[in-house]
């Protein structure tokens, strides 16, 4: 019954967060210890590897072969067109390729660890990451089909401790709005050269969120271990990696949203598989081998996780960027009458909202809005309830919801924090997947990246608060097939206690990076 109220509680928010725009509208371990730390540094100034990525076609579908694979197989495996990318170690096999446009690439990183027979007869090209001569002659190679690369910009940050942030801002088709940015977070022995990582992570935020507000800064005043779970994770030599959807680089003047008509879960899927290709792509140019990676999503991002691995379990293993997902505070599916009721009745009001049609969500420019008000002015008294303070409104109104605890005092998150954190806020997302979100959860809806569930069976670890979606997100685990399932429950925290809790890093990260230390 606990867990019940609870999710309910968490369910209840779009409720909330609907009367509150309507209300404010209306009132008006590292390798070496040698650390080269630079400023942020535009793709310009970048070190080679750098410079080969922007050579590179990464409009095309990425395979990989790692160590002990077959070329032959992954070639087989592949679409036409489709840029294969090979692992160092010894190939001696013969190659047949009858697919047209399919380009080989090896990746050599030492003058002996590639060893691939008949390459030149097989058209692989190879680039010897260790030969600085090599990339003389980038302009002269044809590693680039002639499509765009996509690559639009890169920049790097240091964020102290040796600790580096990456952004790679990538276009994933011809809308204004079909690019993503991805991120890095990861420890360097100097600049542009990570460490070789003991675990990997990509994470995918939550609606109306961006990498930024959910897994770095998070509406922290200082980034380090103790506030930053992506910093505390690459400083324990995790891997991080990130995703901020096409959605969240929308501005708040805009008032055309025909261009989200049709952007679903579905679209969000494609660029989040897209973009672990090109971080596989990335860690191996950066000596970390193409290793699958554990996808990571929060909230809205667990529609996400078990979307991608639901498709993947259709496509050969050599087309799969997954090796174990984690879903963090939210429930795909539902075991209780109750609650799939309230997900088919508001699954039918989001259908109303897009036949009127309205395409957009725009719950993210009213909490942009509270919260600026609240920060500005914290004790003057709220024009919604003239016997609160703003911040007291604000905190009633958040509170067990997002941060445990109550309209004096959140218990284990400092309110302000959660307050700049939301002013930073994505002001919309589509209403297509803010319907399909709740379609997911009604029996009697069907949508389509729920179908192979079952067939599931990559490792998942479950992370829950207990306060907001707690032990009611263990019962979509149960639905797969997977033999290698962890939960973890965090007593009295609430969904955003997960990130920017006083003890986050040792009731959340730290079992985390565990499991990731075990899973790489």
């Amino acid at each position: 019954m606990k867990t019940l109220k609870s999710l309910f509680r968490f369910f209840m928010i779009t409720i909330l967060s609907s009367v509150i725009i309507v209300l404010f509208y209306s009132c008006e371990k590292p390798i070496s210890d040698e650390l080269y730390l630079e400023d942020s540094v535009s793709i310009e100034e970048s070190l080679p590897w750098q410079d080969l990525l922007s050579q590179l076609d990464l409009g095309s579908e990425i395979l990989f072969v790692q160590q002990d694979e077959s070329i032959q197989d992954v070639v087989d495996a592949a679409k036409s067109g489709s840029v294969i990318y090979i692992e160092p170690g010894n190939y001696q096999e013969e190659i047949s390729i009858d697919k047209l446009d399919l380009k080989l690439i090896g990746l050599g990183l030492t003058p002996d660890d590639l060893i691939i027979k008949n390459a030149e007869k097989s058209n692989i090209e190879i680039i010897n990451l260790y030969d600085q001569s090599g990339f003389d002659n980038l302009q002269n190679k044809s590693f680039n089909s002639g499509k765009s690369s996509c690559l639009n910009n890169m920049t790097r940050e240091d964020l102290g401790g040796g600790i580096a942030h990456y952004q790679f801002e990538v276009v994933m088709g011809p809308g204004e709005f079909d690019v993503v940015r991805i991120h890095r977070v990861v420890r360097e022995s100097r600049a542009y050269k990570p460490v070789r990582t003991k675990g990997h992570v990509f994470m995918v935020h939550g609606a109306i969120q961006d990498f930024d507000d959910v897994f770095l800064t998070a509406g922290a005043e200082t980034i380090d271990a103790k506030t930053s779970s992506s910093f505390y994770l690459a400083s324990n030599d995790i891997d991080v990696w990130g995703i901020d959807m096409g959605w969240n680089m929308v501005p708040l003047e805009t008032t055309d949203f025909s261009f989200m008509q049709g952007w679903g879960i579905e679209k969000d899927i494609d660029h989040a598989l897209t973009a672990m290709s090109i971080a596989r792509l990335i860690r191996g140019l950066t000596r970390q081998g193409f290793s699958r990676m554990n996808l990571l999503g929060f909230s809205y991002g667990v529609q996400i996780v078990y979307g991608a691995a639901d498709r993947e379990t259709q496509q050969h293993w050599f087309r799969r960027d997954i090796k174990g997902i984690i879903p963090v505070d939210y429930a795909f599916k539902y075991d209780n009458e109750s609650l799939q009721a309230t997900a088919c009745s508001d699954a039918d009001y989001k259908e109303y909202l897009l036949n009127s049609p309205q395409y957009q969500d725009d719950r993210g420019a009213g909490f942009m809005a509270f919260a600026n008000l609240t920060l500005n002015a914290p004790n003057d008294p709220s024009q919604f309830n003239s016997s609160l303070t703003n911040l007291q409104f604000f905190m009633a109104n958040t509170s067990q919801v997002f941060c445990a605890g109550n309209q004096d005092e959140f218990f284990y998150t400092d309110p302000f924090r959660f307050i700049r954190q939301t002013v930073n806020i994505a002001p919309y997302w589509p209403m297509q997947i803010f319907y399909e979100v709740s379609a997911c959860g009604c029996p009697t809806r069907d949508v389509t990246f729920d179908d192979h569930l079952g067939e599931i069976s990559l490792p998942i670890l479950y992370i829950g608060s207990e306060i907001a979606t707690g032990e009611a997100g263990i019962f979509s685990s149960s639905l797969t097939a997977s033999t290698d399932i962890t939960n973890h429950i965090v007593p009295g925290y609430s969904h955003s206690d997960l990130w920017l809790g006083y003890d986050a890093d040792q009731l959340v990260w730290s079992p985390l990076r565990n499991w990731l230390k075990n899973h790489k």
